[in-house]
């Protein structure tokens, strides 16, 4: 019993963690479509050689995002293939069928959970204020942002406000 349950807990945590890749890729610049496509990419472990994966690899932030989904991925799907195979193992006729059940059930829910806008909206929200509050990622990517391409560049000047020079002027 204690293992079906583990599968639950573990499944809603890669849920919510593929959530928080998905906000945290969407801080970085990318819109929400390619972000959640690219969160679930990476948390699973399966590279798409995609425009949207190479923005992804060639941004450091981005690439740290990813390299967290990759890492806690693959400890998720590890931890639920064990606790699958322990909620079977020494079980009788009848454990095996509650079992079963529970495992269906609690997938049904967790499906319509994670499906539910409402809970989508709230969480994303929530998310977003954390990460903005304990994170530094929002590093926008505006050469993907303004498609610039070939020997086009984005450069950044610092301008000086004038009245700080004329001070500086005067003060000499």
């Amino acid at each position: 019993m204690v293992a079906v349950l583990t599968v639950f807990v573990v499944v809603s945590l890669s849920l919510l963690i593929t959530r928080i890749g998905t906000v945290a890729f969407a801080l970085t610049g990318m819109s929400r479509e390619a972000a959640h496509f690219q969160a679930r990419s990476a948390f699973f472990g399966v590279g798409f050689t995609t425009t949207e994966a190479e923005q992804v690899v060639n941004h450091p932030v981005r690439r740290r995002i990813a390299l967290w989904l990759m890492i806690l991925g693959n400890a998720g799907i590890v931890t639920v293939l064990a606790s699958s195979v322990l909620s079977f193992t020494n079980s009788t006729g009848a454990q095996t069928g509650e079992r079963v059940a529970m495992l269906v059930g609690g997938v049904l829910v967790l499906l319509l959970v994670a499906r539910s806008r409402w809970v989508d909206r709230r969480l994303s929200r929530a998310i977003e204020r954390a990460l903005r509050r304990w994170a530094q990622l929002d590093v926008r990517d505006y050469v993907s942002l303004l498609d610039l391409a070939g020997e086009y560049d984005i450069s950044e000047l610092e301008v000086e406000d004038r009245l700080e020079r004329a001070e500086a002027a005067v003060a000499r």
